[in-house]
């Protein structure tokens, strides 16, 4: 009998971590959920490197040693469906959907994905300033135009990725889990996704809250003070990240993500106009196709 197996690869930015850190730890009874620091090196060498038959097989090996034989498994890292926060070209999620097959084979592992989408400048915007949040300083025309060239904004042509899932793993083998369905009925959603994962009951859990990123100032603040902070994002930066006894870590995103910040200015940030046209035309025709494919919202027309 195949062991079957529910693999959540993100998107980011659609409730991920939200089930990974209220839902999915709960549900100890019904399915056995391989946390990420568990099989860390496992899911980065997946997310990023170039594998060959003996690299998957340790990686299966390494993954099996945490499984129980009366369980399904469940394994989640929005990291599979791409690192937008890469400094240099990734790894394509299409070959990481490929990888994971070659790593969870047909005839011995029956493999679901589930998948996450939302409105792509939504999503973005909130990359965006999450990377503020972790120390970039380049504006956002600038970081969209490397991720352009590097790939990255690609991940987000959901209809192709969806295509290439129901193509490697099959037509009944995923589950679509629209953000914009899960905001407005968070319980109902879950729901949904554990009778998928054939699971009756949904597991007391801490309500999701929108944690306020930066806004428009907040953003143009960030930007200035980032250039000269040393972070990962910034290596070249002059002034490190200090942590102060009794203090704390005194950065950019302590001073600026706070509610004396916020009470002295905060309006909600968005894309600039003209990048939001041009990203509206890059995924027009790729959301028509999801709408007209799998009946959810037509992200063009937002």
């Amino acid at each position: 009998m195949r062991k079957k197996v529910f693999i959540h690869i993100g998107f980011h930015k659609t409730a991920t971590t939200f089930l990974q850190q209220n839902v999915y730890p709960k549900l100890k009874q019904e399915i056995k959920y391989i946390r990420k620091k568990r099989i860390n090196q496992e899911l980065y060498d997946l997310r990023l490197k170039r594998l060959n038959d003996e690299n998957i097989h340790t990686i299966r090996t390494n993954i099996e040693a945490f499984m129980e034989p009366d369980k399904p498994v469940l394994i989640s890292y929005e990291g599979l469906s791409g690192s937008p926060f890469s400094q240099k070209k990734s790894k394509n999620n299409l070959k990481v959907l490929e990888d994971l097959r070659r790593t969870f084979p047909a005839d011995t592992y029956d493999t679901h994905i589930i998948v996450g989408v939302r409105d792509q400048i939504d999503l973005l915007t909130s990359l965006y300033v999450q990377y503020l949040h972790q120390g970039g300083y380049k504006s956002a025309k600038t970081l969209f135009k490397d991720w352009e060239d590097h790939g990255i904004l690609d991940h987000y042509h959901y209809y192709h990725y969806l295509q290439k899932v129901e193509e490697i793993f099959g037509p009944e083998n995923y589950y679509l889990l629209q953000y914009e369905n899960f905001r407005n009925d968070e319980y109902g959603q879950i729901l949904q996704l554990l009778q998928y994962m054939g699971i009756d009951r949904v597991p007391k859990y801490n309500r999701s809250k929108l944690n306020r990123s930066y806004g428009v100032m907040q953003a143009v603040i960030a930007r200035k003070l980032n250039y000269f902070v040393k972070t990962p994002l910034n290596p070249k930066g002059k002034i490190p990240i200090a942590d102060i006894p009794k203090i704390g870590i005194v950065s950019p995103r302590r001073l600026l993500q706070n509610n004396a910040s916020f009470a002295l200015h905060y309006k909600r940030y968005t894309l600039p106009v003209n990048l939001q046209k041009v990203l509206q035309l890059k995924y027009q025709e790729d959301n028509e196709k999801l709408a007209e494919a799998y009946h959810i919202k037509d992200y063009s027309k937002s």
